[in-house]
């Protein structure tokens, strides 16, 4: 006599075991019947991928997310297809410029594992296993996109009429040179180093500051426009005791008063060496004696830009981060120190017993290297 197996036995060792629960008894599609709701794309500004919810699958393995669906775009928490998580992603492609965004998260609430990181993503990665609201290995902001000193790079002081120093200023890492002035214009720097340019140096370089000028004038053409991501117009005094800027355009425009600086200016990073700062003022900038900028958590001084439209004043013993570019004049006190830039668009820099240090290019993350494009 003939004996049949029962259906999920006839397939046993023919189907894997996976499978096996899809098709015995006469399922023929892994994602059958309830199934159809899982999985689709992804969509704009939808948590957790347009499709993927609630959409568990009679003989599937994902839940809540669909299996292969593909990630959101600025989504919180996008990702695509979950294995037993929550707005987990399983080998989907992760939402660009979402927050949290990642794809192929593993048993993870929000978690990216496998999959490729948004870009321009906080916490946003890939290879994240079990970890709330990040993929382990990403980086927040891959690319930077402040704004960069083109041909100005290789000037530590860059002015238009004239540069002075009372007392000697060391340069270490940079050029000096005038835009609209000869090389006599450039006083008080009697040692062979910094090499110093003017209109009348010799051919090519009779053209390298009117060049870097111009390339000074297209950084402010960047800078101007940019939104304020925050406002300190209304701060009277403007950056005064203690205080902690975050990323990108901090704003201090005014008709009434100047801006004054003094205490300790921390620029926090929140660990993306890529961060960048931007400080804007539309009328003069004084920073008081023994004033202090302080950067963390991975800021780069190439990456910090004080954008003042007049005079900028820098006291007595400071230490002072970033490319500094003052509409009018700059001038910078005894003993005070500079890491980046002074950049004058229509008037000198005059020093006294200073030290301005050049941001390096390198691949190690410090306040004096710079590890993107300068």
């Amino acid at each position: 006599m003939k004996t049949s197996l029962p259906c999920s036995a006839r397939y046993l060792f023919a189907i894997p075991v996976v499978t096996l629960l899809a098709v015995a008894c006469g399922g023929t599609d892994f994602n059958s019947t309830a199934g159809s709701n899982g999985g689709g794309s992804g969509g704009v500004n939808a948590g957790g991928g347009r499709g993927g919810a609630a959409g568990t699958t009679q003989g599937g393995v994902s839940s809540g997310g669909g299996n292969k669906g593909g990630g959101g775009e600025d989504s919180a928490s996008a990702g695509s297809g979950g294995t037993s998580s929550a707005h987990a992603g399983s080998s989907g492609a992760a939402g660009a410029s979402g927050a949290h965004a990642g794809s192929g998260g593993a048993s993870g609430a929000h978690a990216g594992s496998g999959g490729a990181g948004g870009t321009n993503n906080a916490h946003a990665g890939t290879g994240g296993l079990d970890t709330g609201d990040s993929g382990a290995g990403g980086a927040a902001d891959d690319l930077y996109l402040g704004p960069t000193v083109g041909t100005a790079k290789s000037f530590a002081v860059l002015a238009y009429s004239a540069i002075t120093t009372a007392n000697i200023s060391t340069i270490v890492g940079g050029d000096i040179g005038v835009s609209a002035g000869a090389v006599s214009t450039i006083t008080g720097f009697d040692a062979p180093s910094p090499k110093k340019y003017g209109i009348d140096s010799l051919a090519p370089n009779s053209m390298r500051t009117m060049l870097a000028q111009q390339d000074v004038t297209a950084l402010v053409t960047n800078i101007d426009p940019r939104p304020c991501d925050t406002d300190l117009t209304n701060v009277v005094g403007g950056l005064t005791g203690d205080i902690t800027l975050y990323p990108g355009v901090t704003c201090m425009n005014s008709f009434s008063a100047d801006v004054l600086l003094n205490g300790h200016v921390t620029l926090d990073a929140l660990g993306n060496p890529n961060a960048f700062f931007i400080i804007r003022g539309n009328l003069t900038m004084t920073v008081a004696d023994a004033a202090q900028v302080v950067l963390t958590n991975g800021a780069e001084a190439c990456g910090v830009f004080w954008r003042i439209s007049k005079q900028v004043t820098i006291g007595k013993t400071v230490q002072f981060y970033g490319t500094v570019i003052s509409g009018t004049a700059i001038t910078m006190s005894t003993a005070s120190t500079l890491t980046g830039r002074a950049l004058a668009q229509t008037a000198g820099v005059h020093l006294d017993a200073n030290a301005i240090t050049v941001p390096s290019d390198g691949l190690v993350g410090a306040p004096g290297v710079c590890t993107h494009v300068q």
